[in-house]
């Protein structure tokens, strides 16, 4: 079966001397439409595929190449419904929309005729007996012949496939079942009998708002789960990018605000892969906001700067729009000697930084917070001091 990066790069070769191929832009631009709804953002379907008719043009592309790669595309689309379109869109508070096309409702023939790849070399997948088992239920269901819910669905949990045996690709499994969950919520409900109690799903620690300030290292080591399925969640690249500028913030490394991190929009996976738990991301975030919006952190709360490397990595905060803070020449030439100490050569001594003083600016607005570095010249002394300077 293909995948959208199999559309990105296919090549053609030209056609025999003498003979026409097909119009190379018309290929291209229907082949760009097939990989967008690979990726969930189109619509093309198998009967798209076979009843494309492309202009003859010299060279172009070889026809022959062409139609036998475009058999491969139609019968991806056909045995494979989940490569139509993604699922639900995110809906999460730091999502970047959620408008998106209305994913496909399931029939029975789709499930009957689903087909899913093998995994990965040195992967093991679902076990086939348990999966194949679970689609006749799904299939009953949407004949009215059984009462699967969409919520069974997505708490749904199978055994890997045995030693010897390679089984269902994973990812493709939950992906149909992606579909699935959104096929059932739609569905009205059929009068039955009462259903099977079903047993609460396992409750799965969140980061909640906490007690304490976060760390760097709260940052560094937190772990988001996986969303339900019927859901994306947040790309993981982008969110671990962005908990790195929230590390390097409270580190002093970094300027992020609380603005900032409101504002934050994350997008959705690939199509296929499931992000971040958006709920768990989103009450991560919004600890990191309420304390960002507290201010930056002190130099109390900063790493040990034990080198000129980390001194020049604190970002020392400016004084407020209705304050005359410290020059900064001044308080950037104490901080170099400050550094040069650090390094082991001839700077400033303990002594020295303790006693220093620094002239306000001339005008509200400019200057260095004189708070923080009130606060930051002592402990730098300190350091100086622990080292017999």
């Amino acid at each position: 079966m293909l995948t959208a990066q199999d559309l990105r790069q296919v090549t053609f070769h030209r056609p025999p001397p003498g003979l026409p191929g097909y119009d190379e832009s018309q290929v291209d631009a229907f082949l760009d439409r097939v990989e967008e709804t690979l990726r969930g953002r189109d619509d093309v379907t198998e009967q798209d595929v076979r009843r494309m008719r492309f202009r003859p043009a010299r060279p172009g592309y070889h026809a022959a190449e062409v139609d036998a790669f475009l058999e491969l595309v139609a019968e991806t689309l056909r045995s494979t419904p989940q490569r139509r379109q993604a699922v639900a869109p995110a809906t999460g508070a730091h999502a970047t929309s959620t408008g998106m096309r209305p994913a496909p409702r399931l029939t029975p023939q789709d499930v009957r005729g689903v087909r899913f790849h093998k995994p990965r070399p040195g992967n093991r997948g679902y076990e086939e007996g348990e999966i194949d088992a679970f689609l006749e239920r799904i299939e009953a269901t949407l004949r009215g012949q059984d009462d699967l819910t969409a919520l069974e669905v997505q708490e749904a949990e199978f055994s890997y496939a045995p030693a010897g045996q390679v089984g269902y690709d994973e990812d493709d499994v939950d992906t149909f079942l992606d579909l699935v969950v959104v096929t059932l919520e739609r569905t009205p409900p059929r009068p039955a009998p009462p259903a099977r109690p079903v047993p609460p799903p396992p409750v799965r620690p969140r980061p909640g708002p906490g007690t304490r300030p976060l760390t760097a290292r709260d940052v560094r080591t937190v772990a988001f789960g996986k969303p339900a399925r019927g859901s994306r969640g947040y790309q993981e690249s982008q969110v671990d990018k962005f908990l790195d500028r929230i590390e390097k913030t409270l580190l002093g490394q970094d300027d992020l605000t609380a603005q900032e991190v409101r504002e934050a929009r994350f997008s959705r996976p690939i199509f296929g892969r499931r992000g971040y738990d958006e709920t768990e991301v989103d009450a991560f975030l919004a600890r990191v906001e309420k304390q960002l919006g507290e201010g930056p952190p002190r130099p109390a709360a900063l790493p040990p700067i034990s080198s000129w490397k980390q001194l020049r990595l604190i970002k020392i905060p400016l004084a407020a729009p209705n304050q005359r803070g410290y020059r900064t020449s001044q308080v950037d030439r104490v901080l170099e000697e400050v550094g040069i100490a650090l390094d082991g050569m001839i700077g400033a001594t303990s002594a020295e930084v303790a006693k220093a003083r620094f002239a306000l600016s001339l005008m509200a607005g400019q200057g260095y917070d004189c708070d923080y570095v009130d606060e930051l010249m002592p402990l730098l002394a300190e350091e100086l001091r622990r080292r017999g300077r």
